[in-house]
Protein backbone atom coordinates (compact mmCIF):
# COMPACT_ATOMS: atom_id res chain seq x y z
CA UNK A 1 0.00 0.00 0.00
CA UNK A 2 1.76 3.38 -1.10
CA UNK A 3 1.94 6.71 0.91
CA UNK A 4 -1.06 7.70 -0.82
CA UNK A 5 -3.45 4.98 -0.07
CA UNK A 6 -2.70 5.04 3.75
CA UNK A 7 -3.82 8.46 4.01
CA UNK A 8 -6.84 8.57 1.94
CA UNK A 9 -7.85 5.01 4.08
CA UNK A 10 -6.72 6.84 7.31
CA UNK A 11 -9.09 9.70 6.07
CA UNK A 12 -11.85 7.83 4.77
CA UNK A 13 -11.38 5.66 7.89
CA UNK A 14 -11.66 9.11 10.56
CA UNK A 15 -14.63 10.75 8.40
CA UNK A 16 -16.68 7.72 9.23
CA UNK A 17 -16.09 7.02 12.75
CA UNK A 18 -16.19 10.28 13.32
CA UNK A 19 -19.57 11.43 15.80
CA UNK A 20 -22.52 12.53 12.79
CA UNK A 21 -21.54 16.04 11.48
CA UNK A 22 -18.02 15.37 12.99
CA UNK A 23 -16.21 15.75 15.77
CA UNK A 24 -13.24 17.44 17.43
CA UNK A 25 -11.24 14.38 15.81
CA UNK A 26 -12.38 14.72 12.49
CA UNK A 27 -11.51 18.53 13.04
CA UNK A 28 -8.34 17.72 13.67
CA UNK A 29 -7.92 15.62 10.76
CA UNK A 30 -9.04 18.57 8.87
CA UNK A 31 -6.61 21.27 10.13
CA UNK A 32 -3.94 18.85 10.10
CA UNK A 33 -4.89 19.11 6.08
CA UNK A 34 -5.34 22.57 6.08
CA UNK A 35 -8.41 21.97 4.70
CA UNK A 36 -11.72 24.17 5.59
CA UNK A 37 -14.24 23.05 7.49
CA UNK A 38 -18.35 23.30 7.02
CA UNK A 39 -19.49 26.55 9.43
CA UNK A 40 -22.06 25.17 11.89
CA UNK A 41 -24.62 27.04 10.27
CA UNK A 42 -24.46 24.78 7.41
CA UNK A 43 -23.93 22.21 9.01
CA UNK A 44 -26.76 22.30 10.59
CA UNK A 45 -28.96 23.29 7.25
CA UNK A 46 -27.75 19.70 5.53
CA UNK A 47 -28.52 17.59 8.87
CA UNK A 48 -31.80 19.21 8.32
CA UNK A 49 -31.88 18.74 4.75
CA UNK A 50 -33.27 15.83 2.55
CA UNK A 51 -29.40 13.69 2.59
CA UNK A 52 -29.43 12.60 5.52
CA UNK A 53 -26.31 11.05 7.29
CA UNK A 54 -26.50 8.04 10.60
CA UNK A 55 -22.81 8.61 11.26
CA UNK A 56 -19.77 10.48 10.72
CA UNK A 57 -18.19 13.61 8.56
CA UNK A 58 -20.15 15.42 5.69
CA UNK A 59 -18.74 13.63 2.29
CA UNK A 60 -17.93 17.19 1.19
CA UNK A 61 -15.84 17.67 3.97
CA UNK A 62 -14.14 14.19 3.64
CA UNK A 63 -13.89 15.59 -0.34
CA UNK A 64 -11.88 18.67 0.65
CA UNK A 65 -9.28 16.36 2.73
CA UNK A 66 -8.96 13.87 -0.13
CA UNK A 67 -8.13 16.92 -2.54
CA UNK A 68 -5.25 18.24 -0.03
CA UNK A 69 -3.88 14.67 0.05
CA UNK A 70 -4.08 14.15 -3.75
CA UNK A 71 -1.85 18.03 -4.08
CA UNK A 72 0.18 16.20 -2.00
CA UNK A 73 0.64 12.99 -3.77
CA UNK A 74 -0.15 14.27 -7.16
CA UNK A 75 1.46 11.20 -9.18
CA UNK A 76 -0.74 8.30 -7.67
CA UNK A 77 -3.33 10.79 -7.69
CA UNK A 78 -3.81 10.72 -11.31
CA UNK A 79 -6.14 7.75 -10.89
CA UNK A 80 -7.60 8.15 -8.34
CA UNK A 81 -11.45 7.95 -8.94
CA UNK A 82 -12.66 11.29 -6.06
CA UNK A 83 -16.45 11.05 -7.16
CA UNK A 84 -16.71 7.14 -7.08
CA UNK A 85 -14.53 6.92 -3.19
CA UNK A 86 -17.24 9.90 -1.82
CA UNK A 87 -20.06 7.90 -3.40
CA UNK A 88 -18.60 4.82 -1.65
CA UNK A 89 -18.49 6.75 1.66
CA UNK A 90 -21.84 7.93 1.30
CA UNK A 91 -23.64 4.39 1.09
CA UNK A 92 -21.50 3.87 4.50
CA UNK A 93 -22.73 6.32 6.50
CA UNK A 94 -26.62 6.82 4.80
CA UNK A 95 -29.30 5.84 7.04
CA UNK A 96 -30.72 2.51 6.21
CA UNK A 97 -33.92 2.25 4.12
CA UNK A 98 -35.86 -1.15 3.96
CA UNK A 99 -39.01 1.38 3.02
CA UNK A 100 -39.37 -0.48 -0.57
CA UNK A 101 -42.75 -1.78 0.05
CA UNK A 102 -44.21 1.20 1.65
CA UNK A 103 -43.39 3.00 -1.64
CA UNK A 104 -44.26 0.14 -3.67
CA UNK A 105 -47.94 0.03 -1.85
CA UNK A 106 -47.96 3.60 -2.58
CA UNK A 107 -47.81 3.61 -5.83
CA UNK A 108 -50.57 1.50 -6.97
CA UNK A 109 -52.90 3.70 -4.54
CA UNK A 110 -51.43 6.94 -6.27
CA UNK A 111 -53.79 6.01 -9.99
CA UNK A 112 -56.36 5.71 -7.25
CA UNK A 113 -56.18 8.44 -5.20
CA UNK A 114 -54.38 11.60 -7.27
CA UNK A 115 -56.86 11.75 -10.52
CA UNK A 116 -57.36 14.78 -11.87
CA UNK A 117 -53.88 15.99 -10.35
CA UNK A 118 -51.44 17.56 -13.25
CA UNK A 119 -47.95 16.20 -12.71
CA UNK A 120 -45.29 18.72 -11.20
CA UNK A 121 -44.15 21.42 -13.16
CA UNK A 122 -40.91 22.64 -11.37
CA UNK A 123 -37.31 20.90 -11.68
CA UNK A 124 -34.88 19.93 -9.23
CA UNK A 125 -31.53 20.17 -10.01
CA UNK A 126 -29.84 16.93 -8.28
CA UNK A 127 -26.19 16.30 -7.50
CA UNK A 128 -24.50 13.66 -10.24
CA UNK A 129 -22.56 12.33 -7.66
CA UNK A 130 -24.68 11.84 -4.47
CA UNK A 131 -28.14 12.73 -5.86
CA UNK A 132 -28.68 15.27 -3.35
CA UNK A 133 -30.91 18.54 -4.34
CA UNK A 134 -29.16 21.83 -4.57
CA UNK A 135 -29.58 24.15 -1.44
CA UNK A 136 -29.61 27.31 -2.72
CA UNK A 137 -31.60 28.84 -5.05
CA UNK A 138 -28.43 30.46 -6.70
CA UNK A 139 -26.35 27.33 -6.20
CA UNK A 140 -24.86 25.93 -9.44
CA UNK A 141 -21.24 24.81 -9.03
CA UNK A 142 -20.73 22.15 -6.37
CA UNK A 143 -22.77 19.97 -4.19
CA UNK A 144 -23.17 21.25 -0.74
CA UNK A 145 -23.51 17.80 0.40
CA UNK A 146 -20.35 15.68 -1.45
CA UNK A 147 -19.14 18.42 -3.50
CA UNK A 148 -19.80 17.17 -6.72
CA UNK A 149 -20.82 18.68 -9.61
CA UNK A 150 -24.43 19.83 -9.97
CA UNK A 151 -25.63 18.59 -13.27
CA UNK A 152 -28.46 16.44 -13.00
CA UNK A 153 -32.09 17.59 -13.74
CA UNK A 154 -34.90 15.90 -13.35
Amino acid sequence: MTEFEKEIDAAFQAAWHADKGGDEKWNAVMQQYGAEPLNEGLKKELLNSEMKIARGAFPIELRRVMEKIMAKHPNEAQTFQMDAKVLEYYQKIKPFSGLGDIFANAATGTQKYSQGLQKEKTKTIKCKNCGAPRLEEMQYDNCMFCGGELAESF
